[in-house]
């Protein structure tokens, strides 16, 4: 059994060295002294460390319920816990941009366009369903806008919990090409979808492989989600 005074990398999770550490941190911060990705990627560890430690002082980390019946815990995720129709249900419902755009634009649908777009770039199958899934994390956490998430310290240690246990769910193996090409396609995808519900001068629609256009508008996103699925041998 593991020891619960011990981190997921086995340090002993002290509350006066994380409050330490997040002291060092913020003295950093103001001094300049580290790049801000390290310091972000120090701040997320402690961050998420922090969450560990307020879940115990409540009972442990909770669950939450699924459209299939079952429950899952977003902040301790088991693999065998993810089901493909949580996952595609949840991001049919789930709008980009936090509600905010001219219309409705489902996350689901945006993964799709993702997996297309990653396929049409010469992605492998693996990045293919990685295109398709990499935002499955946000079924259960829900969608968090990048400008908030960059500053909201805990959210993507939750999400790279989440991720990992995805992956695990759908015996996926990635490689890094496989990842800096679904990085590509996401981030291309996602300019062109800001400059769309969001039109402005400063604003530039990127040339993309998949118009989306072209991506059945008359079939429902989760329906869009599943079928994509099935292309692609995930269950």
């Amino acid at each position: 059994m593991a020891n619960p005074d011990e981190t997921r990398d086995g340090a002993t999770r002290d509350p006066s060295r994380l409050e330490a550490e997040a002291a060092a941190l913020a003295r950093a911060l103001r001094a300049g002294e580290l790049p801000v990705d390290e310091l972000r990627r120090r701040t997320e560890r402690v961050a998420g460390e922090l969450q560990d430690v307020l879940a115990e002082a409540n009972g442990g980390h909770a669950a939450i319920d699924t459209r299939t019946g079952e429950t899952i815990t977003p902040l301790a995720p088991e693999p065998e816990r993810i089901e493909l129709a949580d996952v595609a249900h949840a991001l049919s419902n789930l709008s980009r941009f936090a509600g905010q755009g001219k219309c409705f634009y489902s996350v689901a649908r945006h993964s799709v366009h993702v997996s297309l777009e990653v396929g049409a770039r010469g992605g492998s199958r693996a990045a293919r369903r990685w295109g398709l899934l990499h935002d499955a994390s946000e079924a259960y956490l829900s969608d968090v806008p990048a400008p908030v998430k960059r500053s909201l310290p805990g959210y993507t240690s939750a999400e790279r919990r989440l991720q990992a246990a995805v992956r695990d769910a759908v015996g996926l193996e990635l490689t890094a090409e496989d990842e800096r090409l679904v990085d590509a396609a996401d981030g291309a995808i996602g300019q062109y979808e800001l400059a769309v519900h969001f039109p402005s001068e400063r604003r530039k629609k990127p040339s993309l492989e998949v118009d989306p256009s072209d991506i059945d508008p008359g079939t429902g996103p989760k329906a869009l989600f599943l079928e994509r699925a099935e292309e692609l041998g995930l269950e």
